[in-house]
């Protein structure tokens, strides 16, 4: 029996994981947009996941809102099961991804509830959905658009430096 060299490569190749959607619980909420979920690997072995939800961003923690904003998050997803749907990683090697609790996106719920803004690259929304539910929590002032200036997290962090 004859093998290639493709033959010989695919067979022998070293089998890769794949970065794949996270099910897990929420064990810590840092701020209104990053979590830790402690699920179970490939290997069955329990791995922490820091996660990033994307497409949004919350006030930081020094910021007005900052606390409200952990403290809602907390309380949508701590301790709970979640899903985080996403594959890639930041610079600082979380997980950007959206969390879904019971067919639910929180990251979205964070955005209508006044509690973060829908993300902005180079002035466009990185998830471009997240805009309308701001546009209303800003329209009926709830959460930091209570505010009568509101500074975008970005900004804030811009000035901090």
């Amino acid at each position: 029996m004859k093998f290639s060299l493709l033959s010989l490569l695919i067979i022998f190749m070293p089998v890769l994981p794949v970065l794949a959607d996270v099910s897990g619980k929420v064990v810590k909420v840092l701020d209104g947009d990053t979590v830790d979920v402690l699920s179970k690997d490939s290997m069955n072995k329990m791995v922490k996941t820091r996660v990033r939800l994307a497409g949004i961003d919350a006030p930081e923690k020094k910021q007005p809102f900052g606390q409200r904003s952990r403290q809602q998050l907390s309380r949508l997803v701590g301790g709970k099961q979640v899903i985080v749907v996403g594959k890639q990683r930041d610079r600082y090697g979380r997980l950007l991804g959206t969390i879904m609790l019971d067919g639910r996106d929180i990251n979205a719920c964070q955005v209508r509830t006044g509690m973060a803004w829908a993300y902005r690259y180079k002035g466009k929304a990185a998830t471009p959905a997240y805009l309308a539910p701001e546009a209303q929590a800003r329209a009926s002032k709830r959460g930091l658009w209570a505010q009568k200036s509101a500074v975008a997290p970005w900004e804030w962090r811009r000035a901090a430096r």
